[in-house]
């Protein structure tokens, strides 16, 4: 099993569990997550959906290694590509959506949070998105969320750079809300978790539909498409084809 979950209280947990490959993201994962995310949507119990990951990282991002990720296949707009339809529930889901960041967050893994409602995330965590490394650009409406979380020159240190964020300065400019000691990370976001769902429900999902309301959703899946399709153009690219291709051999 690749994704688990679980209903606890008026919380849908969901787990990434690729430990072995650092919770890298693989189709099939992206098809269970979406799944989850689908059902957690329609739950009539459920006030939260939390996303989080099982061992030392949150996730690692897309799983480009050759087993599990195809760059030209991606390229062709006939292809649904597993995390554009992930982003694509994220931005519509109507439940209160919790990022537990419990390690390292790459990629498309780290690029989502900016569509969560609340994030925290352990001292050991940090974020990094290797576009100039692999040639890819912003997903996830990342080339808008980012900057308004962040500010400019700090969101395109990591989308134009390569930068890294540290969890400190996650909390410094509001990317994150709490950083818990990793040690300490699973213990603490549990009992907070529970704190949340002493809250009135009616009150939280009414307030969460006018935070993200439909002039939102709609701005949202705008930005994500336009992002997508500058992706497959750039998947389509000699020099993406070979970046991908290099930096996942060099992994074997």
């Amino acid at each position: 099993m690749s994704v688990r979950t679980i209903i606890r209280g008026s919380t849908y947990w969901i787990k990434y569990e690729n430990a072995k490959k650092a919770n890298a993201l693989t189709e099939k994962m992206y098809d269970q997550i979406n799944s989850a995310l689908d059902e957690a949507n329609e739950h009539k119990d459920t006030t939260f959906t939390v996303l989080t990951g099982e061992g030392n990282y949150y996730s690692s991002g897309n799983d480009f290694s050759p087993a599990e990720w195809d760059t030209k296949k991606a390229a062709s707009k006939d292809v649904e590509i597993g995390f554009s339809r992930w982003v694509r529930r994220l931005i519509d889901h109507e439940k209160i959506l919790l990022g537990l960041v419990n390690g390292p967050a790459m990629g498309m893994s780290a690029t989502t949070l900016g569509l969560f409602d609340f994030v925290v995330c352990s001292d050991k965590a940090f974020f990094y998105l290797p576009f100039p490394i692999l040639g890819v650009g912003p997903e996830a409406g990342a080339s808008v969320t980012l900057p308004a979380a962040l500010g400019v020159s700090r969101a395109n240190g990591l989308m134009l750079f390569g930068e890294r964020l540290e969890a400190v300065d996650a909390l410094k400019c509001g990317f994150v809300g709490k950083v818990f000691p990793h040690d300490e990370f699973e213990a603490r976001s549990k009992e907070m978790v529970n704190g949340f769902e002493k809250l009135p429900r009616h009150s939280l999902l009414a307030s969460k539909s006018l935070i993200r309301g439909p002039v939102w959703r709609e701005k949202m899946r705008g930005i994500a498409e336009s992002e997508l399709d500058t992706l497959r153009k750039l998947f389509a690219s000699e020099e993406t084809q070979k970046r991908i291709g290099a930096r996942f051999e060099k992994k074997k």
